[in-house]
């Protein structure tokens, strides 16, 4: 009996040593992430004017961007909580990664018609969407579609569409989540999975689908294509 409780004294105190170590190694590397991404976001984006709000202390943030074109951009940042041992594990089987989501509001370039795809296996994500869409997915087509990557679930009203989720999330250096367009508040939305050095491509996926969903707020729009 007193072997087994040594035995346990010996194993609570490694595993409480080690948590130490992991917890200061995996917080460094969760700061830099979070560093590296705001420098490039900001890079990329060239703010006049920014708000930052920490969800919590290597949890990530929310940020507000004001651009010089008249543009706003919304961020939302959430990294993986790598910084516990014991948790991180779990987490990672949950499907929880660094995930970093950009919605892009334009005046000069208002959406015209309604297009959302997300990750068949993320059933969070999805419940979200299916919550932002509400009774207007009943209204819009709906198709599960393959990919290099993986099943997404698109919701659309422009057939064309389709093809063009695809060929987006193929060509995406990461994981993609979620891409949304909102015609009604003029949104474009992209969630997907982040490491350092890989916003550039996750701006480009967004402005992509921007500019196909989207027109200039000169011009004139014809009549959208539809099917199911």
């Amino acid at each position: 009996m007193i072997v087994l409780d040594y035995l346990a004294l010996v194993l609570l105190s490694f595993l409480a040593v080690a948590s130490v170590v992991w917890y200061f190694r995996m917080r460094r590397k969760t700061l830099v992430l979070t560093k590296a991404v705001t420098e490039e976001l900001e890079k990329i984006f060239k703010p006049v004017d920014k708000t930052y709000v920490l969800l919590g202390y290597l949890v990530g943030y929310r940020a507000k961007y004001d651009l010089e074109s008249g543009d706003r951009v919304y961020v939302l940042l959430t990294t993986a909580p790598r910084h516990s041992l014991l948790y991180y594990p779990i987490a990672r089987a949950l499907g929880r990664t660094d995930r970093l989501e950009i919605a892009l509001e334009s005046p000069r370039r208002p959406v015209i018609r309604d297009l959302h795809a997300v990750f068949a296996k993320d059933g969070r994500t999805h419940s979200l969407l299916l919550r932002d869409l509400g009774s207007k997915r009943e209204a819009i087509s709906r198709r599960v579609v393959e990919t290099p990557k993986g099943e997404y679930v698109v919701y659309y009203e422009d057939s064309g569409d389709v093809e063009l989720v695809r060929r987006l999330v193929s060509s995406a250096e990461l994981r993609v989540y979620r891409l949304s367009a909102f015609a009604g508040n003029n949104l474009v939305v992209l969630a997907a999975e982040i490491r350092e050095g890989k916003v550039a491509d996750a701006v480009r996926l967004l402005r992509e689908l921007s500019r196909s969903v989207s027109r200039s707020s000169g011009s004139v729009s014809g009549p959208a294509r539809t099917g199911s």
